[in-house]
């Protein structure tokens, strides 16, 4: 039987075609399958967006399975992790098998949703039953996988879990008396043996890291692969900003402590000294944690300063030299765990010495990370400072481009100008990022929604400029207005937290009549299910909802968004690129600022169009949109709505393709609840 071909599975007359009742053959999804099959059968790095409605999770799904090829998929969320492993590719499996098409494939989660046997008999031997160990004792006896989603009683913050959870600066390899029953070398024979492996960008990245640092065998976690596939890639380089460069908080430092405090050969080998050097570790912690958020109010994230390192220069070498003793101890000890902690204990110390170092403007260390920014960041209850690298440009180059055969990257943003077709450069800036080849492939495959017919695109000109004090009240009284021309369905998506509650709270004192919820008042899941099913709900929101948020249909029915969505330009990490671009003798804000925003915004233009059946209006409440130059490029980027100019427009628009407007003027009320206080993706202005 010759092998099949992406056309033949997807194309007319396919296995998928005649399997599946009510089957939709797309041309977009054939379009962009054939360019995967292409990029993996002469092992080339492919860029491609991929407009909503493409279907292009069996469009990259059903080349990698025909390939014959060890590919590995990752996505940004576990959301869609799940949907493939236990959706798609069962339905592929079934469907191909008829045909002589077999193939094997394994789930991948990141090392802390695995129970870890060696720390959980450490925990039950401890005698801490504050911790509540037994929980999760009769579940261990039974499960197969130790995935921590089967405790579905578990609540996300507890101790249990963190006391037992595996992790790459816990785990210990193959001396571990636990190694053949771990649940984690479980999961990596189950991938070794794969064709197919399903990961998340922060496993994908997280081993990149171990593999360019000095982890080790153990410290990796991926096999080795002939090719991956990244999905929903326009949020890779911030997963990989995480995990290339380092991060010290005062969490780390007590988990240290705790699981030294257990170990019956560190507590041996120190004898009467013991508790003197956990009290010295924590004592040092709390110096110099609380030093540095002493004056901070939370929510800060600014640069670290040489200064910042003089004021806790004692603290930092107390904490140093207790750490050393712990390093020093554990190494020596013949247990599993001591030695674990031991190299935990100087892992914790390079990073102190990497994130000092920078503050003192010392070369950066070349042979472990890539050149980077220090920082602070105060949240409520604790304080971290770090470094995150400026330019990961190198670093995917040599862990990634050089190393695996055929790398592909997928998304519906990743343009950041109109363009459609395989010679298109409208992805120039996510592929400079990213480091890629000069010679990569590039491609750009149009929804097949028809935007132009069913989406308006509206930008509030005659308001103040965001930066106006008088623009919020009028932005609240825009909104209400909409609101009421569509009855309802209105995701107001917000640049700041500060904007957010400040929006929500006028809107409720406006009495709009409608059921208004506000992001961060309950989980998000929840939040969402009580949008869908209100179907004339106002939801205000800032953070994750910018993206990832499927509420298809009439529930949904216009998207409103307060600002263009510029990265906050104090953020450490935006400073140091911005000030890299401008020192080599470009322009940051046109090559950074502007391209940056341009995704951002098509996101959220994304929320409103999630079926051919979806109608509606997308509002920009900012008129630097028209009114700067920059503006052109932004909208470019954006699908093609047709552009309403007033409200009449819009009020025009609704009663021709969406339905009759529902004006209703509102009035004065006591206003809502103070909203809930979270953090903003792009900070509070």
């Amino acid at each position: 039987m010759a092998p099949l071909s992406a056309r033949e599975v997807l194309g007319p007359g396919s296995p998928l075609e005649r399997a599946l009742s009510g089957y939709e053959r797309r041309d977009g999804q054939l379009e962009m399958a054939e360019a995967v099959e292409r990029a993996l059968d002469h092992d080339r790095a492919l860029f491609i967006e991929a407009g909503t409605g493409t279907g292009k999770t069996l469009a990259y799904l059903v080349p990698a399975v025909l390939s014959g090829k060890k590919v590995v998929i990752s996505t940004a969320t576990r959301t869609l992790q799940d949907q493939i492993f236990s959706k798609d590719l069962p339905l592929l499996r079934e469907v191909l098998g008829a045909h002589g098409v077999t193939f094997t494939s394994a789930l991948m989660k990141g090392l802390s949703n695995y129970l870890c046997r060696r720390r959980y008999e450490e925990a039950r031997q401890s005698g801490d039953a504050g911790l509540g160990i037994a929980s999760v004792e009769r579940w261990m006896l039974e499960t197969e996988t130790g995935d921590r989603a089967e405790l579905s009683d578990l609540a996300e913050s507890s101790p249990v879990w963190q006391a037992v959870q595996s992790g790459s600066d816990t785990r210990v390899g193959a001396t571990c008396s636990h190694y053949d029953a771990c649940f984690v070398t479980r999961m990596k024979r189950d991938a070794e043996r794969a064709d197919i492996i399903i990961v998340n960008h922060h496993l994908y990245c997280a081993d990149l890291a171990l593999k360019r640092g000095d982890g080790g065998e153990y410290a990796s976690v991926i096999p080795p692969h002939d090719a991956v596939i990244f999905d929903e890639a326009h949020k890779l380089e911030d997963v990989a900003t995480d995990f290339f460069g380092v991060r010290l908080s005062s969490s780390r430092v007590l988990a240290i402590a705790r699981d030294a405090k257990r170990s019956l050969g560190l507590r041996a080998a120190l004898g009467g000294t013991f508790s003197g050097v956990l009290d010295a570790l924590a004592a040092s912690e709390t110096r110099l944690f609380g030093a540095l958020a002493r004056s901070e109010r939370p929510g800060t994230r600014r640069v670290l300063s040489r200064s910042d390192l003089a004021a806790v220069q004692d603290a930092a070498g107390a904490l140093d030299s207790a750490l050393a003793t712990l390093a020093a101890t554990g190494g020596a000890q013949a247990d599993d765990s001591s030695r674990q902690i031991g190299r935990r204990a100087d892992s914790v110390r390079s990073d102190l010495a990497f994130v000092t170092g920078l503050t003192k403007y010392d070369p950066e260390d070349v042979e472990r990370r890539p050149p980077a920014v220090a920082w602070l960041d105060v949240r409520e209850r604790s304080a971290s400072i770090g470094a995150s690298a400026i330019d990961l440009g190198p670093v995917f180059r040599e862990c990634l481009f050089d190393r695996v055969p055929a790398a592909i990257f997928t998304s519906a943003t990743l343009a950041t100008r109109g363009s459609v077709g395989s010679k298109s450069t409208a992805i120039g800036f996510f592929r400079e990022r990213l480091g890629a080849p000069a010679d990569a492939d590039e491609a750009i495959v149009a929804s097949p929604f028809d935007f132009a017919a069913r989406s308006g695109l509206y930008i509030a000109a005659d308001l103040p400029e965001p930066n106006a004090p008088e623009f919020e009240a009028a932005a609240a009284l825009r909104i209400a207005e909409l609101v009421a021309l569509s009855g309802g369905g209105v995701l107001v998506l917000c640049t700041s937290n500060r904007t957010k509650d400040a929006l929500y709270t006028r809107l409720g004192a406006m009495n709009l009549g409608l059921p208004l919820l506000v992001q961060g008042s309950e989980p998000k899941q929840r939040l969402l299910s009580r949008f869908r099913a209100a179907r004339d709900g106002v939801l205000v929101a800032t953070m994750s909802l910018w993206e990832g948020v499927d509420v298809p249909g009439e529930a949904l029915r216009m998207v409103i968004i307060d600002k263009i969505p510029f990265a906050v330009p104090t953020d450490p990490v935006v400073m140091a690129r911005c000030e890299a671009i401008d020192r080599a003798g470009g322009s940051s804000f046109a090559k950074y600022s502007v391209p940056t925003a341009a995704i951002t915004l098509k996101q959220g233009f994304g929320r409103l169009i999630r079926a051919r059946s979806d109608a509606g209006v997308v509002t920009l409440l900012d008129k630097r949109a028209v009114t700067k130059g920059y503006g052109r490029a932004l909208l470019a980027a954006l699908p093609p709505a047709r552009r309403l100019g007033s409200l009449e427009e819009v009020r025009a628009f609704w009663t021709e393709v969406v339905g009759p407007p529902r004006d209703a003027a509102p009035a004065a009320a006591a206003p809502p609840p103070p909203p809930p206080r979270t953090m903003s993706l792009f900070g509070d202005d």
